[in-house]
């Protein structure tokens, strides 16, 4: 089955689908190609499993997709460097989000426009802040936007530390600010997902108590 995704053709300005299948056959990858075809489909996302044995043609593997777990118990107290979002954070939110998450799939894939990528994330972070997101947290460098991280039913949206702030502490506040406040509205497990190629927020969230669920590959096909 084939999904048209309406908000990512209208941000990207050309359509775009998601391929739901079991595997991603040769016989799937041709009939894909088809309807893609018929229907001026120019993108198509697939999610696999890691074991396909290898790549149809016309489809490349842009990321790695691990999926983290943590069985929700109580958890320190929230940093003082950390808050929830304020309406004024919102410009500088924006400016991170445009330099911070320049591993992930749309930036893999050289068919997609840089600069359309910075906005698709400064878009999210703000559309988190407007209601998207059940709760947005904020971490502060003396006074200065350091970062924030996203939450929502049961799972961790967007994480970012700004450039100038890494190395020093601040993702892992994050996190725990999060654990922390999905623990207080009583989710009992909680995900996050992040990229494979990201080992610094793999890390990070192992330890910080999560545990790796699964691993996937996300696939692109332009037609």
């Amino acid at each position: 089955m084939i999904e048209l995704l309406p908000w990512d053709t209208e941000f990207f300005g050309f359509r775009v689908g998601r391929l739901h299948a079991d595997a991603l056959t040769h016989l799937v990858a041709s009939e894909a190609r088809q309807w893609c075809r018929s229907h001026q489909v120019s993108c198509l996302y697939f999610l696999g499993s890691t074991n396909s044995p290898e790549t149809p043609e016309g489809f490349r593997c842009v990321d790695e997709r691990a999926t983290y777990a943590w069985e929700s118990r109580s958890s320190e107290e929230i940093s003082p460097s950390v808050r929830p979002f304020e309406t004024e954070d919102l410009e500088e939110l924006e400016a991170i989000a445009r330099r911070s998450h320049r591993d992930t799939r749309f930036y893999a894939d050289p068919l997609f426009d840089r600069k359309r990528c910075d906005e698709l994330y400064a878009t999210w972070i703000r559309r988190s802040c407007e209601g998207w997101a059940d709760a947005v947290f904020v971490c502060f460098d003396e006074n200065r936007t350091a970062g924030y991280i996203t939450c929502r039913a049961n799972s961790i949206g967007l994480v970012a530390v700004a450039e100038c702030a890494q190395g020093r502490g601040f993702g892992r506040q994050l996190v725990r600010a999060a654990q922390r406040y999905f623990w207080t509205k009583g989710v009992a497990r909680v995900e996050v997902v992040t990229q494979g190629r990201n080992h610094a927020a793999r890390r990070l969230y192992e330890r910080c108590g999560f545990r790796e669920k699964s691993t996937q590959r996300w696939y692109h096909l332009h037609v």
